[in-house]
Formats: C-alpha cells, sequence, structure tokens
C-alpha cells in the first residue's frame, strides 16, 4: 500500500514539474497570434508550456477544445468536444456493429498531422468503454 501511495505522490508531482501554467504574458507573440487568429472566439482561456510546446485550453461555443502549439506557432494537435451527431458515419457503424447496448457518453475529436482520431467513451449499466478510432472507423485503440 505504501508503495501504491507513493508511486501516485510520485506521478502527481512529475506531473506539476513537466507542465507548467503560464500567463498571457510569458506566451510568444507568434504563438499568441497564431492562436488568436484560428480561434478568434476562444474564452475562458489558460495556458501551460508542456515540455517545448504551448498548450491552451479554451471554449468556443461552451465546448471543451485543447491546443497544442509550437514555439513557432503552428498547430501541432488539436483536440474538440464533439457531439455524438457530430460523428462521421464510418465510426458511428463501427460503434454499432461492435458496441450494441452501449451509449455513446462522451466524444472528443483529435486532429494531428491533417489527420482525424475520435475518443469515444462508451456505456452501459456499470460497463464503461474507451474507443480510439480513424475517420475510417477503424478502432485504433482500446480502454476497458
Amino acid at each position: 500500500m505504501k508503495k501504491k501511495l507513493l508511486l501516485a505522490i510520485f506521478m502527481v508531482i512529475s506531473g506539476l514539474s513537466y507542465a507548467q501554467d503560464i500567463p498571457t504574458s510569458e506566451v510568444p507573440i507568434a504563438v499568441l497570434n497564431s492562436f488568436n487568429k484560428s480561434f478568434p472566439k476562444a474564452t475562458r482561456v489558460e495556458w501551460e508550456r508542456k515540455g517545448d510546446l504551448y498548450n491552451v485550453e479554451f471554449d468556443v461555443a461552451r465546448r471543451d477544445n485543447e491546443v497544442w502549439l509550437n514555439d513557432k506557432g503552428a498547430i501541432v494537435k488539436h483536440k474538440k468536444e464533439l457531439r455524438s451527431s457530430e460523428l462521421p458515419p464510418a465510426v458511428l457503424n463501427t460503434l454499432k456493429q461492435n458496441y450494441k447496448g452501449f451509449r455513446i457518453d462522451d466524444v472528443d475529436r483529435y486532429e494531428e498531422a491533417k489527420k482525424f482520431y475520435y475518443k469515444v467513451e462508451l456505456k452501459k449499466l456499470l460497463e464503461e468503454r474507451k474507443v480510439v478510432l480513424d475517420q475510417s472507423g477503424k478502432v485504433i485503440n482500446k480502454v476497458y
């Protein structure tokens, strides 16, 4: 039990040292300009420095978003909260075929290197599953 507690404490401390909250005034102008141009309607903006990337969490139209930008302002990755009705038909078909009886609880779309991935949380009574699919509906990863 002590080992598990120490491990949990170590993980929290190491996570805090890796990601650091930063004020907007410390974000490079190229990064800020890129973000503001790409997301002019962003609200509740919070910046962090994660390694060599700038991470920003924000809302657009009351939907959670998260973007990772390099120091030149290029968007490396974008996570956006979606409604289940916004999933591509191929993804919905895979979920209907492989997860009968489950309902879609939460959906996030990740865009990285011009490819889209969908992380879907599914629930059925006391069961919960998380599945990552590509835009063609192929299951990339399962978490039970």
